[in-house]
C-alpha cells in the first residue's frame, strides 16, 4: 500500500495533536493509539525515517523524536534525534582485495548488505579498527533487546523490550562491534540506529562495544566508514572519532 509523503506527516500531526503533553516532554504511544488515526495502513511505513531529511515535518519541526518501546508500543520524546554525518574529503586509501580467489558472485548484487560483506572481505574493516586480534562476523539482521534506560532531552525512559535491527555485528575476544550500513551516502542518521544496536551487544557480550556507520559511494566507487563513540550509554553522546574512505586498488 502506498504511503504518501504529506499522508504520513498528516498522520503525524494527529498522533502529536492528540497524544504528545508538551509540557512532559515525552509520551508512550501504542499500537491501538495509531491504529485509530492510520486506519488499515501499516505503522512500519509510518515509523519509518532514518535521517533528519526524511523525517516527517510534524516530527522536525517539534523536535520530537519516536523510539521503539516494545511490540506493541513507541516513545515521543523531545529531543534531537539525529547525527550529522560529515563527508570524508581525506584522500582515499586504497587498497588490495585480501581475498586469496576473485569472488564471482561478489558484484551480483547491488543492496547494502552486498556491500558491506565487500567491505568486509576486500579486509577494508580490519584496517579501518587497526585491531590485530581476530574478530568474528556473529550477527546480523533482527534482534529483540532486553529493556534498558534511554537518556534523551533531559528525560530518563524505560524502554521496555524493542525489536531493533543490526547490519552487521562482529566479536573478538575483548570487544564487539556494530554496524549501521547504506548503500548510499548519506547526510544524517537517526540516533537509534547506533544506539539501540549497541545497548543490545554491550549487554548480550559484556565487552567494549564499537559504532561504526559504512556507506557506499556510489560515484566515487568508495567504502566510507565513520566510527563513533557512546559515552555514558546517552544516546546525545554518541560522538564522531574516526573515519576513512577507501578503494579497491
Amino acid at each position: 500500500m502506498v504511503y504518501s509523503k504529506d499522508l504520513k506527516n498528516k498522520h503525524w500531526e494527529e498522533i502529536i495533536e492528540k497524544h504528545f503533553d508538551a509540557e512532559k516532554g515525552y509520551v508512550k504511544v501504542t499500537t491501538e493509539d495509531i491504529k485509530k488515526i492510520i486506519g488499515d495502513k501499516e505503522i512500519r511505513l509510518l515509523n519509518f525515517f532514518d535521517s533528519r531529511e526524511n523525517a516527517p515535518e510534524a516530527l522536525k519541526e517539534k523536535e520530537i523524536m519516536m523510539f521503539p518501546n516494545s511490540t506493541k508500543s513507541w516513545w515521543l520524546v523531545k529531543c534531537d534525534g539525529f547525527v550529522d554525518l560529515p563527508p570524508i574529503d581525506s584522500e582515499i586509501i586504497r587498497i588490495k582485495s585480501k581475498t586469496e580467489f576473485d569472488l564471482k558472485s561478489s558484484t551480483a548484487g547491488m543492496g547494502e548488505q552486498q556491500y558491506l560483506l565487500n567491505m568486509i572481505n576486500l579486509g577494508i574493516l580490519k584496517d579501518f579498527l587497526k585491531i590485530d586480534a581476530p574478530f568474528y562476523f556473529t550477527m546480523m539482521g533482527k534482534q529483540r533487546s532486553k529493556g534498558f534506560e534511554l537518556n534523551a532531552g533531559g528525560y530518563t525512559i524505560a524502554i521496555e523490550q524493542p525489536s531493533i535491527e543490526i547490519d552487521a555485528g562482529f566479536e573478538g575476544e575483548d570487544f564487539a562491534v556494530i554496524i549501521e550500513a547504506k548503500a548510499k551516502l548519506v547526510k544524517s542518521f537517526s540516533r537509534r540506529q547506533l544506539f539501540f544496536p549497541y545497548m543490545h551487544v554491550k549487554d548480550v557480550t559484556g565487552k567494549q562495544t564499537i559504532p561504526l556507520y559504512f556507506c557506499w559511494d556510489v560515484k566515487t566507487k568508495t567504502y566510507n566508514l565513520w566510527r563513533f563513540e557512546i559515552s555514558e550509554d546517552h544516546i546525545e553522546k554518541i560522538k564522531l572519532v574516526d573515519s576513512k574512505r577507501y578503494s579497491l586498488d
